[in-house]
């Protein structure tokens, strides 16, 4: 399976959780592939969630990125210390008048951010036209994009670093190297080896038709051994590390 692979970066990262959002937002450790098909949306000129109302179009099924580029393969490595990012609380005014109704128009936000975050992100095409994925491996190649991609805000711009395409080959060991989908009991992970940490997070997975609202899944991320029968689908390798693509 041919694949792109490159390094996704920033001083700075926001991706928000959406069942939080007074007195404090909070963001999700890694970027999800919601907001990665956005990244990608925006380097090829795709429109957002809200474009139809700045046009005064019909509401869409959904956003055009997200209609694009949905069927893309995607498989996310945190290149975090066990797959964790500082994070830290920052607290800021947005005083331009028209963020919020607040009294004098100051509205006081408090928001977590990731610090200096960075994946490592493979892409395969999966059922992507080859037109639009030809199209999205020639931008990443020589630095193109259509719009700035940014990591949550447009305050955080993304670096894309170390491009290449890369073959992979389907495999079934027992470690993955990147994130992976897990609905199952947590104990049944234990399948020996160094199995030194545990990362677990509920992100979204997919966006629900006409309202756009996140659907979830829980994502694991360890050092540990699978056991074979908890193996998950879609496992990949370039001959170095395995790798899961959803």
């Amino acid at each position: 399976m041919k694949s792109i692979r490159f390094t996704l970066s920033g001083k700075a990262a926001c991706f928000r959780q959406p069942d939080v959002n007074a007195q404090v937002y909070f963001t999700y450790n890694n970027i999800h592939k919601v907001a990665l098909l956005g990244l990608l949306g925006a380097i090829l000129g795709l429109s957002g969630y809200r474009n139809y109302k700045l046009y005064d179009q019909k509401e869409p099924d959904y956003p055009e990125f997200y209609q694009v580029l949905s069927s893309l393969y995607v498989a996310i490595i945190p290149n975090g210390e066990n797959g964790y990012f500082t994070k830290k609380i920052q607290y800021f005014n947005n005083s331009v008048g028209y963020a919020s109704k607040e009294q004098g128009g100051n509205l006081q936000v408090r928001e977590q951010w990731l610090e200096h975050p960075s994946w490592t992100i493979f892409l395969a095409q999966n059922n992507l036209p080859d037109g639009t994925w030809d199209k999205l491996c020639h931008s990443l190649l020589h630095g193109q994009c259509i719009y700035i991609p940014y990591l949550g805000r447009n305050d955080f711009p993304a670096q894309i670093d170390a491009v290449s395409m890369v073959e992979l080959t389907p495999t079934r060991a027992s470690r993955i190297d990147s994130l992976f989908r897990f609905d199952g009991d947590l104990r049944a992970l234990d399948g020996g080896g160094p199995s030194q940490y545990l990362f677990v997070e509920n992100a979204p997975l997919a966006l629900v038709r006409k309202h756009n609202f996140y659907e979830f899944a829980r994502f694991i991320y360890t050092n540990g051994n699978i056991p074979i029968g908890y193996l998950p689908d879609h496992l990949y390798t370039d001959g170095q590390r395995q790798y899961y693509f959803y």
